[in-house]
């Protein structure tokens, strides 16, 4: 059949190819190795949960050990989602052209940061009266629920093609409101682990559009 021939069947694609912009300074390597990073987060914080639960059914000394460990494990964690965040949104911006991101990000930040900072200087006298502390930790709960809605929010209005990322930024939000609240900040637990596990895949699916970089 000639090329020509105005009967033969169009020879296009019937599916477009997506196109991934360029991404300079980053390789699929550096995504996996977030990828990983953000799962050990997950699992880490999923452990703290238990450790936390666990030491109920402990003797006070023993419970009072668990604690100092929990307590480190806490702020390792902190530090580590606090460098996931800020590489979360340098890669949005590479990759999705994301803006706004910045305000939310470091607020939250912030916050956390403070919020650590009140567990580790106040510990066992939070929410045994209501004082000034107690009140204070309060406030930064809802300060934290309120920056990750935030967050949630700018999330939703970026032009992704991944699913991932539109469900961690729709359990941002639930979460958000749930810490918000301060009454269910136990169980903002649920939709924020869920999110993490987002930022998991989030990660390993833009690793798998780059090309594998040759030593």
């Amino acid at each position: 059949m000639q090329p020509d021939n105005p009967y033969s069947a169009p020879q296009v694609e019937l599916l477009d190819r997506r196109v991934v912009p360029p991404l300079p300074g980053w390789s699929a390597r550096q995504l996996r190795v977030l990828g990983w990073l953000a799962l050990v987060a997950v699992l880490a914080n999923v452990l703290v949960v238990g450790l936390t639960l666990a030491g109920a059914w402990l003797d006070e000394r023993e419970a009072q050990r668990l604690q100092t460990y929990i307590g480190w494990l806490s702020l390792m964690l902190v530090l580590l989602g606090c460098y996931l965040l800020l590489r979360f949104k340098a890669f949005a911006e590479a990759r999705f052209a994301a803006r706004q991101l910045g305000a939310p990000i470091w607020s939250l930040l912030l916050v956390t940061v403070s919020l650590e900072l009140a567990d580790r200087a106040f510990g066992e006298q939070l929410f045994t009266a209501l004082d000034w502390p107690t009140l204070g930790y309060m406030l930064l709960l809802a300060l934290m629920g309120g920056c990750t809605t935030w967050l949630g929010i700018r999330l939703l209005k970026v032009a992704c093609p991944y699913p991932a990322l539109k469900v961690m930024a729709w359990l941002d939000i639930v979460g958000g409101v749930m810490l918000a609240s301060v009454i269910l900040a136990l169980l903002a637990v649920l939709p924020l682990l869920g999110a993490g596990v987002a930022l998991v895949r989030v990660f390993f699916s833009a690793a798998a559009e780059l090309p594998e970089q040759v030593d």
